[in-house]
């Protein structure tokens, strides 16, 4: 084994959501490997900032506006990547709710499943039906330690008592089990697909709905003592894009300094 399995140079990374937050920091990390990466994201207001930040970090990443939820762009971008480029989709595009149970509208619990869940069908289809054509492929799709476990609402600030995000459980659940079924079925054909779970991190978009208080217990629960930080998210993208795991398909890798262990 040589750290050359590792390299992505040649490589085509399509992450979704990745102009901002922890898409935007594993697509920086992923060109940093080498790879051409092409960042999809309805936020196209932030993509000159997101642009600035990569170069800033010595990548370079191109951005181009898509919705994951609407098949038609789904399929224009997958359309793209018919020039043979060995390709690898991160599919990470996600939101969450802020409501508990008893106060969640059908329609915020329907916009979280058709982004998190519908969007990531809808990408993983048009990419992977890309993969099958050229016989070799990668998929990443992002889940949560929510997927498997269940959020303490005492940790944050918009939801006290009653079940917590239960469409962001319920939608990154279905990650997974979809990831698991994508991997039986596309094996023999080369097209590898895995998971990642994020434990605890911060982003601009969670960054409110924690309180001091709040992030002091989330590091008191967590054996590493420390939140997460986009780089522990993109060194695991970076190992399951590329040639060191080419004999993992259907696995979940959880990210989470051991959240999960107590």
């Amino acid at each position: 084994m040589t750290v050359e399995r590792f390299d992505l140079s040649g490589r085509r990374v399509v992450v979704t959501g990745g102009a901002r937050g922890l898409g935007l920091g594993m697509g920086i990390g992923m060109a940093q490997a080498g790879a051409e990466v092409w960042a999809l994201d309805i936020l196209e207001d932030r993509f000159e900032a997101a642009r600035e930040e990569a170069a800033e970090a010595g990548a370079a990443v191109e951005f181009f506006g898509c919705d994951v939820t609407d098949p038609g762009q789904v399929s224009e971008a997958a359309a793209r990547c018919e020039d043979g480029a060995p390709l690898v989709l991160l599919n990470n595009a996600g939101i969450g709710e802020r409501n508990p149970m008893e106060r969640l509208y059908y329609e915020e619990w329907s916009k979280v499943l058709d982004v998190n869940l519908h969007g990531m069908f809808l990408c993983a289809r048009a990419f992977g039906a890309v993969m099958v054509r050229q016989g070799k492929g990668s998929i990443i799709n992002v889940a949560s330690v929510y997927g498997f476990l269940g959020p303490d609402s005492r940790l944050y600030t918009f939801n006290e008592g009653g079940p917590s995000s239960p469409a962001y459980c319920a939608s990154k659940g279905g990650v997974l089990a979809l990831t698991r079924s994508l991997a039986a079925g596309w094996a023999r054909q080369g097209v590898r697909v895995n998971s990642i779970s994020p434990g605890m991190f911060v982003t601009d978009q969670t960054a409110d709905i924690i309180d001091e208080a709040g992030r002091a217990a989330i590091i008191g629960r967590t054996p590493m003592a420390r939140f997460g930080r986009p780089d522990d998210l993109a060194g695991a993208a970076i190992f399951l894009a590329s040639d060191a795991s080419s004999f993992i398909t259907g696995h979940n890798l959880v990210i989470d300094g051991g959240w999960s262990i107590w």
